[in-house]
């Protein structure tokens, strides 16, 4: 057990004890009792409670000032004793403390900055809409203890239109830490309107044991500024990519202050493929909602495609071109409007790509192990990728074994060991239904489905190693698929245990290393073949209405059914070149994905 130290120099009523640390049992185990110790034999226990968050919390009351009153001076140690059900079985952590009681305590306000000021080490005396503003000083009261009353005395004179209001503003606050307190600058406080505050900050407690009137902070005068947009990245996007636009004032949305931020694009949109020009002017202008704020300073939008009722898609990641104009915040805060200062800005909406993320799992590593080519998975992993690579040449779609960061859209498929619907499958597309044209791109292949349980299909998708045992004619005797293959057990059987194989050495023979490569190849061609066919599925494949895979059997071609397509097809070997998808499975791939 490990505790941090003591975290409170002040104590009273009702303050609350929090004690980071590690080796905290769960009540299941055992308990944890807090004790404080002075050095002249007084003794006080605080309850505390185990927290989800690996923390102790509990607080002060009336049994601990019945030992030490308020005015008292603590010098001693606080005793963390951690005591197992089973055993019984204790430890014990003390902690230096020097603490002192109280009844109450007079906040003092020295001074008040914008979170903003304090990270950037600036004093700009100016305010924006979702500020931060902390109140530094002393005396502040914590959750539990009551809390600090802060009001906003004076006045708001707004510049359109030009009129100067009264303003009393009254927040009942609770600090973090004692010489610091916070509050966000919320549209009901002083409003969305650019202006000028003027006035003072009053400060009081009102403590468990009574009000305490503090010292405040007068004469103050801060701008409340338009929000306003300074940087938009990047300037090159495609569907499904994050655009991050930073500035400052931007507020969330949220429905209870009836507020949002919206972004502004006023001037023109010029389509790639048909140069054909959209004006955005006036109440044509492009209104988009944020899929995220980041505090008041960034909000990101989602190039995301939409279906509209009528089966018809929209959205500004739809149609790939440029934006040459302005780009500013509008703050709607119930019935006002206020839009914010812009910048100019060129954008580019690429071709749409689709992002892959070829998810690794611990079975597949197991898997791998269990076929001797441990020392060789990241080789393996690399040729899975390469062939997924190969075969979609030519059209938009990239494949990685990371999950993306700067695609909010994107496909997912996971590659794991044996299968966990129970029955043997190589690979399964999960998704929900065939999705012609390729109008989700966030699939994801993988985990459990209910919706296609409930249908009746198997609930797990993915692609399933351990299940190409079943090529092996020893391992899947039983299965006795009719495209297993001989050349499977030869090209394993040197390093599979299970077949009577050494697995790979770190610095093996020329002639292990030789039969080493050609297991890798084989198998990172297997398994990529695997994931190139269950991701056609999840892009609409194959291009025949009413149909998952091609009709018949169609020697070389991707899209077939399973059992039309043999070992040595997958494995590319034995004279067979790397399977490709049928012309008008091509066709449709390049003209749902086209690279120009």
């Amino acid at each position: 057990m490990v505790v941090d130290p003591w975290p409170q120099s002040i104590v009273m009523r009702g303050t609350p004890i929090r004690l980071i640390g590690t080796g905290f049992l769960v009540p299941e185990l055992g308990e944890q009792e807090l004790t404080i110790i002075s050095n002249d034999g007084r003794v006080a226990a605080i309850s505390v409670q185990l927290q989800k968050s690996g923390e102790l919390r509990g607080e002060i009351d009336d049994s601990f000032l019945n030992v030490f009153a308020p005015g008292t001076k603590i010098v001693g140690r606080a005793q963390i004793s951690r005591t197992l059900i089973e055993g019984p079985f204790t430890t014990r952590v003390d902690l230096p403390v020097s603490i002192d009681v109280v009844s109450e305590l007079t906040p003092v306000a020295t001074q008040l900055r914008t979170r903003f000021e304090m990270t950037n080490a600036t004093l700009e005396g100016t305010w924006y809409p979702g500020d931060e503003l902390v109140i530094s000083g002393s005396g502040f009261l914590l959750q539990g203890e009551g809390p600090t009353i802060v009001q906003l005395r004076g006045s708001f004179e707004s510049l359109t239109p030009p009129e100067t209001l009264p303003l009393d503003v009254v927040l009942p606050l609770n600090a973090a830490r004692r010489d610091e307190l916070s509050f966000t600058l919320t549209p009901d406080l002083l409003g969305v309107r650019p202006g000028t505050f003027r006035g003072e900050l009053v400060i009081s407690n009102e403590s468990l044991a009574g009000a305490t009137t503090g010292s405040g902070l007068k004469d103050l005068e801060r701008r409340l500024e338009p929000p306003r947009i300074e940087t938009v990245s990047p300037p090159l996007a495609a569907r499904g990519q994050n655009i991050v636009v930073s500035g400052r004032g931007f507020l969330p949305t949220d429905p209870f202050y009836e507020s949002t931020t919206l972004i502004r694009l006023e001037g023109a949109f010029t389509t790639l493929q048909t140069s054909q020009e959209l004006l955005l002017e006036g109440p044509t202008a492009l209104a988009l909602f944020p899929d995220l704020f980041e505090s008041n300073t960034a909000m990101k939008y989602i190039l995301r495609v939409t279906q509209t009722p009528g089966g018809e898609l929209e959205g500004l990641g739809l149609i790939a071109g440029s934006f040459v104009g302005r780009i500013s915040p509008m703050i709607i805060s119930g019935a006002e409007t206020i839009l914010g200062e812009g910048i100019d800005l060129s954008l580019t909406i690429a071709l749409q790509r689709q992002v892959v993320f070829v998810k690794f799992l611990p079975g597949f590593s197991t898997t791998v192990a269990e076929m001797g080519l441990e020392l060789r998975e990241g080789d393996i992993r690399r040729r899975i990728l390469d062939v997924c690579a190969r075969d979609y040449a030519g059209v938009n779609i990239e494949f990685r074994d990371q999950r993306p960061t700067d695609f909010a859209e994107y496909s997912l498929i996971e590659v794991g060991g044996a299968d966990p619907n129970g029955q043997g499958l190589f690979g399964l597309d999960n998704t929900a239904g065939k999705d012609v044209g390729n109008l989700r791109f966030n699939d994801i292949i993988g985990g459990a489905n209910a919706d296609t349980a409930e249908q009746g299909y198997f609930a797990f998708g993915g692609v399933f190693v351990r299940s190409f045992f079943q090529l092996s004619p020893t391992l899947g005797r039983e299965a006795n698929l009719p495209i297993a293959s001989s050349r499977f057990d030869d090209i394993f059987a040197p390093f599979m245990p299970s077949l009577g194989g050494v697995p790979a050495e770190p610095i093996p023979a020329a002639t292990r290393r030789a039969l080493a490569d050609k297991a890798v190849a084989v198998l990172g061609n297997v398994v990529g073949n695997t994931v190139v066919h269950e991701i056609g599925h999840s892009l609409g494949l194959t291009n025949i209405d009413g149909e998952y895979h091609n009709l018949g059997d169609n020697p070389g071609w991707i899209m077939d059914s399973g059992n039309f397509r043999p070992f040595a097809e997958r494995a590319e070997i034995d004279g067979e070149n790397g399977a490709v998808f049928a012309p008008f499975d091509r066709d449709y791939l390049e003209r749902i994905l086209p690279t120009n």
